[in-house]
């Protein structure tokens, strides 16, 4: 079934809708129309003004895997699949968190919400500090509390959540692993 908001070309599962501003974004995977895989290299950003949502634009390629496209790749280490993108915004600066396949995830940051963005870093943490799903943080969802402190949400078969250092958007604090 085609995407009910977007061109019937473009296909963007696991959708997250944010807003910013006077306009909501859609990141979200990438499928490649007639493709044999799931989700792509490359993510997209879609958005569209709140009092408008018949109308939306294409920002692009905000972040890839490999090279293609619009730009070049942004992950050194990794050549693989990108999905499940969440952004959030902090002090000005919006962080996008990717999963990639077999990886510690990504960490992008832009100064605008359609990016690109750029990136920032992989989830630090050192070998003592407990996190779940492997340390690939599957499909995170991220949030920023209201006084200021990051949680990062996320899992597979099984969900987990670790607290962020709201000072690099990318270190997991010690101690902060919940698993339900």
């Amino acid at each position: 079934m085609a995407n009910p908001i977007l061109p019937f070309w473009e296909y963007i599962p696991d959708g997250e809708p944010r807003v910013f501003g006077d306009r909501v974004y859609l990141y979200g995977s990438h499928d490649r129309a007639a493709g044999h895989e799931f989700c792509d290299y490359k993510l997209k950003v879609w958005s569209a003004p709140l009092n408008d949502l018949n109308n939306w634009t294409c920002h692009g390629d905000s972040f890839r895997t490999k090279d293609g496209g619009e730009r070049p790749a942004d992950t050194p280490w990794t050549r693989r699949q990108c999905f499940a993108p969440d952004v959030v915004c902090k002090d000005g600066k919006y962080y996008l968190y990717a999963y990639i396949v077999g990886s510690k995830g990504a960490i992008g940051v832009s100064d605008k919400p359609e990016g690109p963005f750029k990136l920032l870093s992989q989830y630090k943490y050192d070998e003592n500090t407990q996190v779940g799903d492997d340390g690939i943080f599957n499909d995170a969802g991220v949030l920023v509390d209201d006084d200021g402190r990051v949680y990062v949400y996320y899992g597979f078969e099984s969900s987990n959540m670790n607290e962020l250092d709201g000072s690099d958007m990318s270190t997991v604090l010690p101690g902060s692993h919940m698993h339900p």
